[in-house]
């Protein structure tokens, strides 16, 4: 295939779509040259050449192989001039190939984050496309692509032009929001905390729906931190199992000494304790009180007639299922207790959207870019 020279230089490429097996794989080309590069690489149906083609139209044809023969049937997007997408089979072969005639011709691959960065968009769409690779649940999945149609970078936009002293309200609302857009990416963690034999495996297990943790009769199974993640509601959650915890004096192996040093660390650092009580011994344990807490009395199947449910607690069988729909339905309620309207809005979720809000609110600024930059 004839190599075009520096006049390919500008054109870049990369594969859009994620690797492995597929029914569909997209191969990005954008640049200057993009159209002609592509037009020595395909070969559409009809007499009409790529470059003489209109913006939005989609080609049928066959790509063009290295030993300048034709191959494989494909069919190209020309978005315009200097940006087209390439859809071919799933897999790693197609697209390979593809990539590799385009390498070989002048274009330069770059892996898809840096694509984005170099495609002119608004960096809050960047981020959020980047983000929506990485996220699970459904409801932040939502908030994301609404972030990447431009809510939040039309929101910073509307308030930099505002005289600073009317900025207040939607500086205050934004930074409400960010306290779940910066974990939209980043799940909850939920620590187990407990006595020993107090169900807390099954109650993984139960919420998970699946055996993720080893649950035996014998105390003290658990030793080190299980973690499940799951989504719950809509938000991903990351269950941490822990090992059991015993009276201080209890007797204990340096095996399980560790364990409960990393049970007691665990909790103090989890945005959400569940204090698992067994109903049929109701013994509780005392744990920091620094992250927020909710009872679980496990184990209602066995419970005795004289065991108490104390109040704002949450009665389980991870046998029967009882209750775990509720306990569900809690976990979420104490991650996320802000009103659905403040998330369906712009919700900033990276830090440097935070001190961008902040820095309108604060100073006299100036946003050059909507989602980029801002001069003081």
């Amino acid at each position: 295939m004839t190599n075009h020279g520096s006049s390919n230089a500008a054109v870049r490429i990369a594969l859009l779509t994620p690797p492995g097996r597929g029914a569909l794989a997209v191969v990005g080309v954008a640049g200057s040259w993009a159209c002609g590069l592509m037009d020595a690489c395909f070969r559409p149906r009809g007499a009409q050449p790529l470059p003489a083609r209109s913006d939005a139209a989609i080609c049928f044809g066959q790509w063009v192989s290295e030993a300048g023969g034709l191959g494989e049937d494909l069919v190209v997007v020309r978005h315009s001039a200097d940006r087209l997408e390439v859809h071919c089979h799933g897999g790693h072969a197609a697209s390979e190939a593809v990539l590799t005639s385009l390498e070989n011709a002048g274009a330069v691959r770059q892996a898809w984050p840096e694509w984005l960065e170099g495609s002119g968009l608004d960096p809050i769409e960047v981020e959020a496309r980047e983000a929506l690779c990485h996220v699970a649940g459904a409801r932040a999945a939502r908030i994301l692509t609404r972030q990447a149609a431009g809510l939040l970078g039309a929101d910073i936009t509307r308030l930099a032009s505002l005289p600073p002293a009317d900025r207040a309200f939607g500086v205050a609302r934004l930074l409400a929001a960010a306290r779940v857009g910066v974990r939209l990416v980043d799940p909850w963690r939920v620590v187990l905390a407990g006595p020993v034999n107090a169900g807390k495996s099954s109650l993984v297990n139960a919420l998970a729906g699946h055996a993720r943790s080893i649950v035996s009769p014998e105390p003290g199974t658990t030793r080190d931190l299980v973690t499940t993640r799951l989504v719950l509601g809509g938000w991903e959650v990351e269950l941490v199992d822990t090992a059991g915890l015993r009276e201080p004096h209890a007797p204990t192996s340096s095996t399980e000494q560790a364990g409960i040093a990393r049970a007691l660390g665990a909790a103090a650092a989890a945005d959400l304790v569940l204090r698992v009580v067994p109903a049929d011994v109701p013994v509780s344990l005392p744990l920091s009180a620094e992250a927020a807490s909710l009872t679980v009395m496990t184990k209602a199947d066995r419970a005795l007639p004289s065991t108490t449910i104390p109040k704002g607690s949450i009665l389980t069988s991870a046998i029967q299922g009882q209750g775990i729909a509720e306990l569900a339905d809690a976990i979420v309620a104490r991650l996320v207790p802000e009103d659905a309207s403040l998330l369906d809005g712009p919700v900033p979720f990276t830090p440097r959207q935070v001190a961008l809000i902040r820095g309108i609110g604060s100073q006299q600024t100036c946003l050059q870019n909507p989602g980029g930059t801002v001069t003081k």
